[in-house]
């Protein structure tokens, strides 16, 4: 059989590396198409110039980084409970008023509910009386007054006309200042029962002055339940028509505007953390918000039934964003501790359970080399063992000279 030529294709792949022989029956020309590179078995890899221009290595000068460790885990929104308070009803009676509905954010001294108390209608029933007796008390004082100064006029007037005598004048004036005294005691006596009528009342929640605007005639019975400060209702144990006692709590009331992060610490994880580091806090329900804090407390003990331990950080809620029982993702970050050479991911080569980087030796030779990974940091990781901070490793393009050994390794089993 007569063949005109014979060819020949002889390719060797190298990723970005290529050398093609053409060869016929009448002569044999070599015609590389991409610059030639060739490995020494083993640990190195040695380019020509053109390869090494053409291949664009990037090289690094490896740098020192400070090891941080940093903890994922989860965390709950908690009140705070130094900012928490109950609220009670100071008499047993029938609930006849409820203005408050769960989650309600509350004022000082809005008025959460009425409970009617017999007491109470027996109290301002009482003030009511005296205040009576003691009106009337005055206008009597004040008429007897005004009969003893007429009486010690016409005696005095008598008196100069030689008509009645000095002691009957004395005896006058003398009745006169009794009944001074006496209307003077009764006014007094006034501001006495108002001053104890009012404290009384402003011990069921009721405002004297704002009663007496109804007048004497309107009797109250019940006693309303008053914020005593600002907070969002958090439980409500009450309903119309209940019958309350003054030692179970009504509402329970907690200022949001600053609130308990808990974050579940797992024992391998104890001894990273310690007050003072931060904590980053994202959930699911506020998609793309971070809210940012110090860990303030961390628990002596695990817990009896998760075993877990607990760290707190206070985090400031002034618009209330963030409700108690929300769930979501805590990172820690802990504080800077020894130093370590830092390489990005690019520089890292793995191949079976080696990890290895390339080195360089000089500007057409890289050796590969082992190293021990440590903490992922970023984009990359601290560096353990087998390199130090100055020395230099390819970047980008290591994947192709570990590629080209990878191959010579192959061709040298076969």
């Amino acid at each position: 059989m007569k063949l005109k030529s014979i060819m020949i294709r002889v390719i060797s792949y190298t990723g970005a590396f290529c050398t093609i022989v053409l060869v016929n029956a009448c002569s044999h020309q070599e015609v590389p198409t991409q610059p030639s590179l060739s490995t020494i078995p083993g640990s190195q890899v040695k380019l020509s110039k053109q390869a090494s221009d053409f291949a664009q290595l990037e090289i690094l000068t490896v740098k020192p980084r400070y090891s941080q460790s940093t903890i994922i885990t989860t965390g709950e929104i908690k009140a705070d409970d130094n900012r928490v308070f109950h609220i009670n009803s100071i008499v047993a009676g029938r609930v006849a008023k409820d203005n408050v509905v769960l989650g309600n954010a509350i004022k000082p001294g809005d008025q959460l509910a009425v409970v009617e108390n017999i007491d109470v209608a027996r109290t301002y029933g009482d003030y009511i009386h005296q205040a009576h007796q003691n009106e009337i008390d005055i206008s009597q004082a004040e008429a007897r007054l005004d009969l003893a100064k007429k009486n010690v006029q016409r005696l005095e007037k008598l008196n100069k006309e030689g008509i009645v005598a000095e002691k009957d004048l004395i005896a006058a004036l003398s009745q006169q200042r009794l009944c001074e005294i006496i209307l003077q005691g009764s006014k007094e006596h006034k501001i006495h029962i108002k001053a104890e009528f009012k404290s009384l009342l402003a011990a069921y929640g009721i405002s004297l002055e704002e009663e007496e605007k109804q007048g004497l005639s309107h009797i109250i019975s019940g006693s309303p339940i008053r914020a005593p400060k600002a907070g969002v209702v958090i439980k409500k144990n009450v309903t119309v028509g209940d019958v309350v006692n003054p030692i179970e709590p009504l509402y329970v009331v907690a200022d949001l505007s600053k609130v308990w992060l808990n974050i579940a610490v797992y024992d391998k994880d104890l001894g990273k953390i310690k007050e003072g580091e931060s904590a980053i806090f994202h959930s699911d329900s506020i998609p793309g918000t971070n809210f940012k804090g110090t860990i303030s407390y961390i628990q002596p003990a695990a817990g009896d039934t998760t075993k877990t331990f607990l760290a707190r950080v206070i985090l400031p809620n002034e618009k209330l964003i963030l409700k108690p029982g929300m769930f979501g993702q805590v990172e820690i970050r802990g504080g800077r501790s020894n130093q370590y050479p830092y390489l990005p991911d690019r520089a890292v080569q793995k191949y079976g359970n080696d990890t290895f980087v390339f080195i360089k030796q000089d500007d057409s030779s890289f050796a590969k080399r082992k190293v021990t990974l440590g903490d992922r940091l970023g984009d990359g990781y601290l560096i353990t063992q087998g390199i130090s901070a100055g020395e230099q490793v390819v970047g980008s393009g290591s994947f192709k000279l570990k590629s080209e050994l990878l191959k010579s390794e192959i061709s040298n089993e076969e």
